[in-house]
């Protein structure tokens, strides 16, 4: 450094022309050197804000996709109107061959064998009627569906529901080649340019809508059930006993298990019916709309809302028991007290008679 700075100070002082050009060409190089060397090893910084991740890229073409999906909804709108389909869940199946041997309006056939019937109602309107006791009514609102559908095949429900669950969705329909059948932003397009193959895809729609509404059959009855021993568990965190006696809390366990069972094992709700298997656009179909109505975290959640209710469940029947035990001990030491009581007077007579006999 010292040497450096000599030149330096003699040039300022009027040195040769000659060391002045020397040391300015060794300093340039010098700097030309350590700018290469720090472009090398240090990289230009990039903004957060600015940087291309794979997630913000993930966004930005699933936005320029609801964009594009809303353009296409908003021009099918203006070609055909939007029109209801509605789902109700009323009983717990439809007896299929009592309203096949007395079909209360004509026309009405099977679309599927022991699955789904298929009726047009007022020559406008598709009904379809599953067996798991579901009708889904396209083109009807909800009161219409109620006041003129239900009441007809009343007779032919088995083990009817208190509560009926309903779900409500809208859906267009047209006849372009361009516009095939799909689920824009919670809206159905059903393309109707071959009639038997939208009746198929009504009916792929109508399983999953009546899975949403069957799983909504199960979700209110176990809120129910929850709010029935909500009260139960609030007794015991206050230090109360017990109010419900071991057949109720059986009662209780066995309907969480039933409801467990319809939820598994009884029904199609946690799979894919074999209907669909077979037909890859009926399945994306089915698929697809699950989705929309989040089937998959509903019956997760309800799973999990299972299992609580019965540990709960057993717990208050494991404190029940307890307390039971307790009061068969307590029996016990009672029994034991009075039988010590009666052999303790069976020995004071002995005792009066051994001392009376021993006085004679």
């Amino acid at each position: 450094m010292f040497r450096l700075l000599k030149p330096f100070q003699h040039v300022s002082r009027g040195t040769s022309p000659l060391i002045s050009s020397r040391w300015f060409s060794q300093r340039s190089y010098a700097l030309q050197l350590s700018s290469q060397s720090l472009s090398r090893k240090i990289p230009t910084k990039v903004p957060k804000t600015s940087r291309q991740t794979n997630p913000q890229i993930l966004r930005r073409t699933k936005r320029s996709r609801w964009v594009k999906k809303d353009m296409l909804l908003e021009s099918l709108q203006k070609e055909s109107k939007i029109q209801p389909v509605t789902t109700v869940t009323s009983c717990e199946k439809y007896d299929f061959q009592g309203i096949l041997d007395n079909p209360p309006l004509e026309g009405i056939h099977q679309l599927v064998p022991d699955e789904i019937l298929y009726f047009k109602y007022q020559d406008e309107y598709d009904i379809l009627i599953l067996e798991n006791g579901t009708i889904v009514a396209w083109g009807l609102h909800e009161e219409s569906t109620e006041a003129d559908i239900l009441p007809l095949f009343k007779e032919f429900m088995v083990f009817k529901y208190d509560f009926p669950e309903s779900e409500d969705m809208d859906f267009l329909e047209t006849s372009s080649p361009e516009h095939p059948t799909q689920v824009i932003a919670e809206t159905f397009i059903i393309n109707t340019a071959n009639k038997d193959q939208s009746i198929l895809e009504k009916a792929a729609f109508s399983s999953a809508l009546s899975r949403s509404t069957r799983l909504a059959i199960l979700e209110n009855a176990l809120e129910r059930h929850i709010l029935q021993t909500r009260k139960v568990t609030e007794g015991l965190s206050n230090g109360k006993r017990l109010t419900v006696t071991e057949k109720e809390l059986l009662r209780s366990t066995g309907r969480l298990f039933l409801l467990r069972g319809k939820l598994n094992l009884y029904s199609e709700l946690i799979e894919i019916p074999d209907l669909y298997w077979s037909e890859p656009n009926l399945e994306a179909i089915y698929k697809a709309v699950s989705a929309v109505l989040d089937i998959s975290p509903r019956i997760s959640i309800l799973n999990k809302k299972l299992d609580y209710a019965t540990d709960e469940s057993r717990a208050l029947l494991q404190t029940l028991n307890e307390e039971k035990g307790t009061r068969l001990e307590w029996i016990i030491i009672y029994l034991i007290m009075i039988e010590v009581c009666f052999e303790t007077f069976h020995f004071y007579e002995r005792y009066v008679d051994y001392r009376d006999r021993d006085k004679e």
